[in-house]
């Protein structure tokens, strides 16, 4: 009889609900887009904001989905989190076909099951960062250095999808998506300096050091999530939510590699962990080039950028 701790059973199940939670929240705020786009694009997000569906998707992914995440990854560490939430695109498959009437042709269907298969091969590497390890790398100054050069340069990539988005209006959507996983993948690596330093700062024990760690990782995550979120209300309107959404999770799924080889400078614990990395690495950019060849039609050649 195979014994599995709790608090991994626990982990897991809140990984793979954050997943669905996510994704089923990302469906309904699609629906949103829809029906407001179908009724005019006057004062677009103002309406947007207000609309049921779209407030419904908000707590469904980032309330549910968002905490049901956080505390996966405090109790199983942040390699095998995002492979567990995978399952969500499952859902977004079939809930963009039932729920927002979208079409995948067959090579879409299998990219994103390829892209399934990808992230969890990344997951079961079993590249894990504890809790540990990332707060002797907040004491670190070359540490320190590294994770301003990667954040620094994960911003640079977000404003560089930007303007191919803006450069490439045929391909608008699945850029701004591209993008916005460069921002989502700083809430997944910031949420771990949160998590290292809370409770010694909250309880008045705090380091100037660590006030300033929670302080800036505070600021990144509120940031990033909002940026996050306002911008994939506008990649919805070019893009099917089946082809955006997992284009988003290309460098999402390729960041924790990044992050445990190169700014915490790990060592991988097996030879099998190099192959599953090189494996899921090349599945998740595959599925996410097929995902992104679509050309977008949806919002016609007469739409105008609104940004409020």
């Amino acid at each position: 009889m195979i014994y599995m701790d709790s608090q991994y059973v626990i982990g897991v199940a809140l990984g793979l609900l954050g997943g669905v939670l996510t994704q089923a929240g990302q469906l309904l705020q699609k629906k949103a887009v829809n029906d407001i786009f179908h009724a005019g694009q006057e004062r677009y997000f103002r309406r947007l904001i207000r609309h049921p569906v779209w407030l419904a998707g908000l707590i469904f992914g980032i309330g549910g989905g968002g905490i049901a995440y956080v505390i996966s990854q405090s109790l199983i560490g942040p390699a095998l989190v995002p492979g567990l939430m995978a399952i969500g695109l499952i859902v977004l498959a079939i809930g963009s076909v039932k729920l927002n009437h979208e079409s995948l042709t067959p090579s879409e269907i299998a990219a994103i099951f390829i892209m399934i298969i990808g992230i969890f091969f990344i997951g079961f590497s079993r590249l894990t960062i504890t809790t540990p390890q990332v707060k002797a790398a907040l004491t670190d100054a070359r540490a320190l250095f590294r994770i301003g050069t990667f954040t620094g340069a994960y911003f640079l990539f977000f404003f560089g999808a930007r303007w191919l988005a803006m450069t490439l209006r045929v391909y608008r959507g699945v850029f701004m998506a591209f993008g916005n996983g460069f921002l989502f993948a700083q809430t997944d690596f910031w949420v771990n300096p949160l998590i290292a330093v809370i409770l010694t700062v909250l309880g008045g024990k705090g380091t100037p050091s660590q006030v300033v760690i929670f302080i800036l990782s505070s600021l990144i995550l509120s940031t990033c999530g909002a940026v996050v979120t306002w911008q994939n209300q506008l990649a919805f309107r070019y893009g099917q939510a089946s082809n955006i959404i997992p284009v988003m999770h290309v460098p999402i799924q390729i960041s924790p590699i990044i992050v445990y080889f190169l700014v915490f400078r790990l060592i991988a614990p097996s030879s099998s962990s190099i192959t599953f990395v090189l494996v899921g690495v090349f599945l998740t950019i595959v599925g996410g080039f097929l995902l992104g060849r679509r050309k977008e039609t949806f919002s016609g050649e007469n739409v105008t950028e609104i940004n409020a």
